[in-house]
């Protein structure tokens, strides 16, 4: 835990101000447990915080080079990966918020601002007065400047972006390559799934309407490129996936070459077509998903059956959390289940909890 400096309980930085706030987190030695458990994390202007009663440690932004955020799972915490300019690494680990603390961390790495040096206060100076003509032109030849200033600036920011862009564009298309011309020495499954990290990144080559020719050509190979985006994240979130997070995540795959909602729906048509292990469904709510093939409709209302029965009673927060999907899907799923009459709903006011038939089981026997 060299990487975490041992600090004095509530001290200050120079112009450091406190940025978010997240509690019961834990610090990680590389990718094993420490003693940091449970405690505060505190990003500032400056610095990472961590403590827990009069313990204290801290990381300088300044010493940060990246900050990937990694979703967890039922019993894996969600974790934020910090790699370091030195080499170096550390992760944070929570449950709660941790998303939306490595987004303000990668905006405070880039505000910089701990690099503002104070400002020494001087008496105020009598303030020219201006007027007329002469004192607007003034007013706008120094807006112009700063502008101008600004746009600079801007574009600098984009040339170096195409330019850290451009190298990996260049790695990705020749290594595809190079899996072309290897075919005999790569198995499929290997080809789809390195395929597949390259277009999670955004730097593979996606399909365009002029690229593909046709109209059905495009929606063809953007039925391909879904496949490889989406199948391990909805095997992953227990094999469904709502066509809005397919949408989002299709889309920051391909990096500028963004497609419509239209588009999308007229390749999930497609998938059917070129055998894809991936079909669109509708519930009676009007809610879309895109839903594994490896898994029957029987298959997963059984599954819920099943889990109802288990406990007794099931919400679907506690189903969502068994199956790995989001809330709104496991409502989806135990909506069906009730009005198919496999289990029963009760409405309270603590929400929706559905029970086992126990009237179907009494028929039955």
């Amino acid at each position: 835990m060299e990487i975490w400096r041992s600090t004095r309980s509530g001290e200050k930085l120079e112009n450091e101000t406190k940025i978010n706030q997240i509690d019961k987190i834990k610090l990680y030695d590389g990718d094993g447990k420490t003693i940091h458990e449970d405690g505060i994390i505190e990003l500032t202007t400056h610095r990472l915080i961590w403590s827990k009663g009069d313990r204290q440690l801290s990381l300088p932004l300044s010493l940060v080079k990246t900050s990937n955020f990694e979703e967890g799972s039922f019993l894996r915490s969600d974790k934020i990966y910090i790699n370091l300019n030195n080499g170096g690494a550390t992760r944070i680990g929570g449950k709660s918020n941790i998303e939306q603390l490595n987004q303000l961390i990668i905006q405070a790495i880039r505000e910089e601002k701990w690099t503002v040096k104070s400002t020494i206060r001087t008496p105020t100076a009598r303030k020219e007065i201006r007027s007329g003509i002469s004192g607007i032109e003034k007013k706008i030849q120094q807006k112009a400047i700063n502008d101008s200033k600004d746009i600079s600036k801007a574009f600098q920011d984009l040339d170096r972006l195409i330019g850290m862009a451009k190298p990996m564009v260049t790695l990705a298309k020749s290594i595809s390559s190079k899996i072309s011309d290897k075919q005999g020495d790569i198995t499929e499954d290997e080809t789809i799934k390195f395929k597949s990290y390259l277009l999670s990144l955004g730097v593979d080559d996606p399909v365009t309407k002029d690229s593909a020719g046709s109209d059905k050509k495009y929606y063809q190979g953007l039925a391909r490129e879904m496949f490889l985006v989406l199948d391990g994240p909805i095997q992953e979130a227990g094999g469904m996936m709502t066509l809005t997070d397919a949408y989002v995540r299709v889309n920051r795959a391909r990096g500028l070459a963004l497609v419509s909602p239209e588009d999308l729906i007229q390749a999930c048509k497609m998938l059917k077509e070129l055998n894809l292990p991936l079909t669109m469904q509708t519930f009676d709510s009007g809610v879309i998903v895109l839903k594994s093939s490896n898994i029957t409709e029987e298959e997963y209302r059984n599954k819920i059956i099943y889990l109802v029965e288990a406990f007794q009673k099931i919400s679907a927060d506690q189903l969502a959390k068994e199956l790995k999907l989001s809330v709104l899907l496991a409502g989806e799923g135990l909506h069906s289940a009730a009005v198919e009459g496999h289990i029963l709903v009760d409405q309270s006011i603590h929400g929706l909890v559905y029970y086992p038939n126990k009237f179907d089981q009494l028929v039955s026997a």
